[in-house]
């Protein structure tokens, strides 16, 4: 497949830039068309968006300014996937493709292992926005599967000369712009070929673009005496020659050099305290590894420790991905790892292993058998109040007498316990039909199992909503048995209802969501009653906003009622208006 306006002689894979024309939103150009388009002379004042996945890593994103031009992240994504998919759906229909209609094609999308449910749930909303898929197509025609992930697959399956066999354990290091992301995953030979993931995978935002950043920084310091006179294209020019040479051919002992761009009209300067000399600039192996280098390997090597000392045992470490690729970055991790591990290696094509891998995924998703999970998974019930134990806060009391704490967090997924990937679990409750049944699933991070919905590390992970079918022969208010599953060993959150027999799938919104999804749920339960209520010990709150034409079972914090019945708060969780 042809690369729109991509050189020749780099890397193999389109670089994700956006280039807005002033201060628009409208995309003209992308990929590394939009690098070209911004050196041109009527560039001024436009934007060439780079790096901006890192915007849905919420612990960097916090730290980053607004993107420009009043774009959202959703919006910068879905404007380059839609870009990038007219290209390749072209590209496709000249070939194999061409008595293929577009919605025969199924596509997968590769996310880092260390995103957030939320993170996963803009992609997902970036694709359809962009038009790969639609609204209520089938969930599978959108598959997404984490980068180290997909790069196991490709190293199980063009990595035979290695010898794996039953039972070896092997070690993924997916470093690639933005993120480094880890794995480990054992060979599963008991029915066929079989990975099972056997560490919780984890990763940090500490790819290539951090060298980048030190780099620039590292540029800006040698030439502070003369920026500025240097065009910002010239100095571009040079930090080209960096990500395109230097960064991947580095191995730590050479020194490397850069030819100044004419147009920085310092050809003619010699200084050797910057190691500049007849319009060459030499940077020396030393000051490359201490001040660009080191400061990133070093973090990629901690990741690596860590992942080591969970799996206990390992055959091998994989390096794919575009840093994967990097001289330097093998020699170090064989340094550290060789004499422990049997083999470091970095797969024929290591830059491509995500992709290639996401292909394979995409024609048995099924290769991966086991998932860890990263989070703890659970919903807000009340349970029985402990008195001494809860926070008097949280005392409500039913209208049949009983005592319940409030915001008790029902654990549904243990944090780093395995999970198979066809994992459900299953509970029932019962709604009051016709009303919809709606929850808010959370979730945590953190070593030790939630007691409440408002402890520490804990976060609204979505609102899950499920429309309740017509039914033939069920009156306004009468009870309807439901059983809510949940499966956990996918990439993505799937939740379903059973109701008379029948599935549905629930809508998973993200809550906070960078888009309209949370505008959207509120709307759509605005005009609803209670959710669903579990008739044993824990009892899911309620979620929905009210409208009184139910008398809901669910007791107020103030333990006021509407008419013979309690009352719920609202799904933001501040008091519901007492009527009148």
């Amino acid at each position: 497949m042809t690369k729109p306006k991509q050189n020749n002689n780099v890397y193999p894979k389109t670089p994700t830039l956006n280039f807005y024309q002033g201060n628009t939103k409208e995309m003209t150009q992308w990929g590394n068309a939009a690098r070209l388009e911004m050196q041109r002379p009527t560039a001024r004042n436009s934007v060439l968006l780079k790096q901006y996945k890192l915007y849905l890593d919420e612990n960097i994103a916090k730290d980053l300014p607004p993107l420009p031009n009043g774009l959202t992240i959703v919006e910068a994504i879905s404007d380059y996937l839609r870009a990038f998919h007219e290209h390749v759906v072209i590209e496709l229909r000249k070939g194999f493709a061409k008595n293929y209609g577009q919605h025969q094609f199924r596509y997968c999308l590769t996310v880092p292992a260390m995103w957030s449910d939320k993170a996963k749930s803009t992609m997902r909303e970036a694709a359809i926005m962009a038009g790969l898929i639609q609204e209520d197509d089938h969930r599978d025609r959108l598959m997404l599967i984490s980068e180290p992930e997909a790069a196991a697959l490709y190293c199980e399956k063009k990595c035979e000369q290695f010898n794996l066999k039953h039972n070896d354990r092997f070690m993924i290091c997916d470093a690639g712009g933005g993120t480094v992301d880890l794995i480990v995953f054992e060979i599963d030979e008991r029915s066929g070929r079989k990975l099972r993931e056997c560490t919780k995978g984890h990763g940090q935002s500490c790819g290539s673009v951090f060298l980048d950043r030190r780099m620039r920084k590292l540029l800006k310091r040698k030439f502070r005496e003369y920026l500025s006179s240097i065009p910002a294209s010239a100095f571009e020019t040079m930090m080209d020659n960096f990500v395109d040479l230097i960064k991947p051919q580095f191995d730590g002992v050479e020194d490397q050099f850069i030819t100044l761009p004419a147009a920085m009209n310092l050809a003619s300067l010699n200084n050797p305290a910057i190691g500049l000399e007849d319009g060459m600039l030499c940077l020396t192996a030393a000051e490359l590894k201490k001040e660009v280098f080191e400061p990133v390997i070093k973090e990629v090597i901690n990741l690596c420790e860590e992942q080591l000392q969970k799996a206990q045992r390992l055959q091998a470490i994989f390096l794919v991905g575009g840093f994967g690729s990097s001289n330097y970055l093998f020699e170090r991790v064989q340094a550290e790892f060789g004499s422990r591990v049997g083999l470091v290696a970095v797969p024929p094509r290591c830059e491509l292993a995500v992709v290639r891998g996401a292909v394979y995924f995409g024609l048995n998703p099924r290769v991966v058998t086991t998932r860890i999970p990263r989070y703890w998974y659970g919903i807000d019930t009340t349970t029985t109040f402990e008195e001494g134990v809860d926070p008097p806060s949280y005392k409500i009391v039913r209208a049949d007498g009983s005592v319940r704490c409030d915001n008790k967090f029902s654990v549904y997924v243990r944090r780093g316990h395995p999970l198979d990937i066809d994992n459900c679990v299953s509970k029932d409750f019962f709604a009051y039909y016709p009303h919809h049944t709606t929850c808010t699933l959370y979730s945590a991070d953190t070593d030790e199992q939630p007691i409440y919905t408002t402890s520490p590390g804990v976060h609204k992970v979505a609102n899950f909503t499920i429309p309740m079918p017509a039914l033939t022969g069920v009156t306004e208010g009468e009870k309807v048995d439901l059983t809510i599953k949940m499966y956990f060993g996918e990439v993505e959150l799937k939740v379903e209802a059973v109701i008379r027999g029948k599935t549905y799938v629930a809508t998973l919104l993200c809550a906070n969501a960078a888009s309209t999804a949370p505008r959207r749920f509120d709307e759509m339960v605005a005009n609803s009653t209670e959710g669903f209520y579990d008739e044993t010990n824990n009892i899911p709150r309620s979620t929905a906003i009210p409208t009184f034409e139910m008398p809901p079972l669910v007791v107020c914090s103030d333990n006021c009622t509407v008419g013979n019945s309690p009352f719920t708060g609202y799904l933001d969780g501040t008091k519901h208006q007492h009527p009148t």
